[in-house]
């Protein structure tokens, strides 16, 4: 009788040890689904999110690195941490747009941290990181891939690496080569503080016949240029010294020029032409890739087409263009107002309406309407094209440059795939087709969402800083409302958008822009260098296809 009693409760026993286990196995499902669905919850577990991580600690490091003492040499900014972050924030997204001046405002350590972080902006944290891995012989992982194939690649996984790693050099080569012409540009080309602007001699910094400024000065400044960066070391005015009175640096220019233009073309154009030459002489034949021929021809086009418009719009408008005419500044137009006196420079163009030479004006149009297309140098003052030019400039960076490359804005290829769709419905087509290729649907949807949340970020950003800091922009020309600043605010705040760092706002103005508004431009600038889908829409969970579909109804448009 023992033996069956204690049988019993031996079965009893490994009955219960085997419920147990089942009990743990079910809490720990329960657990993993429970992590599971937490982790697809978070944006910043996707790969998007990943690549808005590192960004977002980036800028707050920078912002703090740039708010230092000693780095950063204004005593007014010491350990503001807003500014720092805006102008951290601004060089990462390689906008250029800074409330301290860079040449002045920061000590050399400054300088360096802020050509540093253009540098991690343009070529991509995490590219950056691949490259090193290849570099060391490391295997890359496919998490890793499928990062850079967000960050700077293309559609194919197998082809990311390679096209990294090929741009990266292609990159450094031309930063290279720039800075050496850059120096003898620097070294022996004389600026100009007489001109039609006279500029404080103790805001610009002269490497004219100074080895280690224009050594430095060439590093920099072709660092900048070739990620579109648009920071610059020379003066408040940016290249302007180099172009007024008797100074007219073309090689600079040239240099600059041709570097931004190369460093927004994107990634798998330069992996394309890589590929065409390599092909060629082994006597194959290689077709350059849909996006490099979309990419390449609609850059080209706003390119020639940019100047075009903007010199129609300066020679028909009603006032006199600055950008055409030969004039100059008068320091006499004041306004009273409640016992103040307002002291404004007004141009005022010569008397006898001479226009100024052809490869004058013409250089500056087509240096300085190429460079909104997200480089952000200028040779001219910003504010001196007219109302209408600050409109189609403001169109330009709004569409910026070439995806996977160093530029923001809503990228070339988006806006060609809007105008080939609209075109197709012109035509009653049901699919947009070019080049006897066939775009995906799901693609040119998601190119008309990028073009309308960008829009909307725009729109909904000019309102915000407007709103907030209309106190600063209250009375900031001859005008005694904000009317006439509306158009500037618009082009400033497209250049946020766009990565360009027009600035028709002095340094001044512009640190006295509410917290609010500082921040919005903070957020703006970094949708703008990293897009609409890998900022956005990280956020947005995907979700399971349906199995089944709803009924259509017609709906009534415009």
């Amino acid at each position: 009788m023992k033996n069956s009693s204690s049988d019993e409760k031996d079965i009893v026993k490994s009955k219960s040890n085997k419920k147990k286990p089942e009990v743990k196995k079910s809490l720990e499902n329960k657990n993993e689904k429970f992590f599971h669905k937490l982790k697809n919850w978070l944006p910043f577990s996707r790969i998007s999110g990943k690549i808005i991580l590192a960004y977002l600690i980036s800028i707050i490091l920078g912002g703090f690195l740039l708010s230092i003492p000693g780095v950063v040499v204004d005593p007014k900014n010491h350990w503001n941490f807003i500014t720092g972050m805006f102008t951290a924030s601004s060089a990462i997204s390689d906008t250029g747009i800074t409330m301290v001046q860079t040449n002045t405002g920061y000590s050399f350590i400054g300088q360096l941290l802020i050509i540093i972080m253009c540098q991690i902006g343009g070529i991509g944290i995490l590219t950056i990181k691949i490259t090193l891995l290849v570099m060391i012989g490391r295997k890359i992982s496919l998490d890793d891939q499928n990062i850079a194939q967000k960050e700077r690649g293309n559609n194919s996984l197998s082809n990311t690496v390679e096209m990294i790693k090929d741009a990266f050099v292609f990159l450094l080569i031309l930063e290279l080569v720039g800075s050496i012409v850059l120096f003898f540009g620097f070294y022996f080309t004389p600026l100009s503080l007489d001109g039609i602007h006279k500029l404080d001699p103790s805001s610009v910094t002269n490497p004219y016949n100074d080895f280690g400024k224009s050594l430095w000065a060439a590093i920099f400044h072709s660092i900048s240029a070739t990620n579109n960066a648009g920071f610059d070391i020379v003066s408040g005015n940016s290249l302007l010294p180099y172009n007024q009175g008797s100074s007219h640096a073309y090689l600079i220019q040239v240099t600059f020029l041709c570097q931004w233009v190369i460093g927004g073309l994107g990634y798998p154009t330069y992996h394309d032409i890589k590929k065409k030459i390599k092909a060629r002489k082994q006597g194959k034949k290689v077709k350059f890739s849909l996006f490099t021929k979309l990419n390449f021809i609609t850059y080209i086009s706003l390119f020639l087409l940019g100047p075009v418009l903007v010199f129609l719009t300066e020679y028909l408008t009603v006032e006199e263009s600055q950008i055409l005419l030969n004039g100059h500044y008068e320091e006499s137009y004041m306004l009273l107002e409640k016992e103040k006196v307002y002291i404004f420079n007004k141009w005022v163009a010569d008397g006898d309406g001479s226009w100024k030479p052809t490869h004058v004006w013409l250089m500056d149009l087509i240096f300085n309407v190429s460079s909104t297309r997200n480089a952000g140098f200028a040779t001219v003052d910003v504010n001196s094209f007219t109302a209408g030019s600050k409109y189609l400039l403001s169109i330009w960076m709004f569409i910026g440059a070439a995806p996977s490359s160093t530029a923001g804005g809503i990228r070339t290829t988006t806006f060609a795939i809007c105008i080939l769709a609209i075109f197709s419905i012109m035509r009653n087509k049901k699919s947009v087709e070019v080049f006897k290729r066939k775009i995906p649907d799901e693609t040119v949807k998601r190119a008309f969402a990028v073009v309308f949340i960008s829009f909307f970020i725009v729109t909904t950003s000019i309102f915000v800083v407007y709103l907030d800091s209309n106190k600063m922009l209250f009375r900031t020309d001859e005008t005694q409302n904000t009317e006439a600043t509306i158009i500037k605010l618009i082009m400033y705040v497209c250049s946020a958008f766009g990565t360009v760092g027009f600035q028709p706002f002095p340094n001044e103005q512009i640190i006295q822009l509410g917290v609010i508004s500082k921040i919005m431009l903070v957020m703006t600038m970094f949708v703008g260098q990293l897009g609409i889908s890998n900022t956005l829409l990280a956020f947005v969970k995907p979700k399971n296809k349906q199995n089944f579909s709803y009924l259509e109804e017609e709906v009534t448009i415009g």
